[in-house]
Formats: C-alpha cells, sequence, structure tokens
C-alpha cells in the first residue's frame, strides 16, 4: 500500500468517526425535554402524547372534571382520527397561584407526496387549574372544542 493510499484511507476514517460522533451526539442530546412532574407543563405535555396517540381516555383524564363531563357528549373525531403527525414546543408558561396559562406551539404535518408534505403551524393557549393539587386543563383545550352547553333564554315579552 503506498503513502498516498494509506493517507487516503486514514483521513477516510477519521471523517468516518466524525460523522459517527456527531450523529451519537445528535441523538443523545436532541431528546425530547421532559419537565418536572407535577408542573403545568408537564400536563401539558402528557395531554399532547395521549393526542398524539390518539387515545381519548388518557388525553381527558387531564382535563377538570366540569371539562372532562362537558367532552364527553363531544364528537372525539380530531382525537381518535388523527391522520397528521404532530410536534409541539413551549413557548412560555406563567403560574399565578392556582391558575397557569401554557402557551404552546404546535406543527402538524399531513402526507408525504411526490412534492413533499403540508404543514400547519399555530400557536394554542392551554388554561390549567390546580384542582386538589394537581394540574388540570379547565378550558377546551386543542384539538378538542367542547363548548358550554346552549342555555336557553326566555321569550322576550
Amino acid at each position: 500500500m503506498s503513502t498516498s493510499t494509506r493517507w487516503l484511507v486514514g483521513t477516510g476514517v477519521v471523517l468516518a468517526a466524525l460523522v459517527a460522533g456527531a450523529l451519537l451526539l445528535t441523538v443523545v442530546m436532541g431528546g425530547e425535554t421532559v419537565y418536572p412532574e407535577g408542573t403545568p407543563e408537564r400536563v401539558v405535555q402528557e395531554y399532547l402524547h395521549a393526542v398524539s396517540d390518539r387515545e381519548v381516555g388518557p388525553a381527558t383524564s387531564f382535563l377538570t372534571d366540569e371539562l372532562a363531563a362537558r367532552c364527553a357528549t363531544t364528537y372525539r373525531d380530531p382525537i381518535v382520527n388523527r391522520t397528521a403527525s404532530l410536534r409541539a414546543t413551549l413557548d412560555k408558561a406563567t403560574t399565578r397561584g392556582d391558575s397557569a396559562e401554557v402557551h404552546v406551539r404546535i406543527t402538524e404535518t399531513y402526507g408525504s407526496g411526490p412534492f413533499g408534505s403540508n404543514e400547519s403551524t399555530q400557536t394554542v393557549v392551554f388554561m390549567l387549574t390546580k384542582v386538589t393539587d394537581a394540574w388540570r386543563i379547565s378550558e377546551s383545550p386543542w384539538p378538542l372544542y367542547c363548548p358550554e352547553p346552549a342555555r336557553l333564554e326566555p321569550a322576550p315579552r
């Protein structure tokens, strides 16, 4: 083997090691941030995992009892029949006493056709309330919308 061939093989081995190291670092460092147990951020994170996995029962377990009862009569197709992949990024969380707001940027990716996929990004605010030492989502969260029951008003006279 000539000197130039050894130099070329040695350079190739060093480059392969650098690429493998970079990939390993990306896998180790690029994982999902897991928020501390018992925080509003963690409740929203677990809710979004349940939505992504299309599990209505676990998703609604993160709602207050009142909201869960109201959503029990709502069609749950947005969770059960999800066709898009989901990516969520925490923008900010604010806690004031027994209430919290968690702002999340949600990106949904649809399809994978020959010209690429379509994406939709929106910012959603989750409102949470502390109920017996646990945070629960207190307003209709994405992707569910559970309207309050219509109130019948007496006819004007």
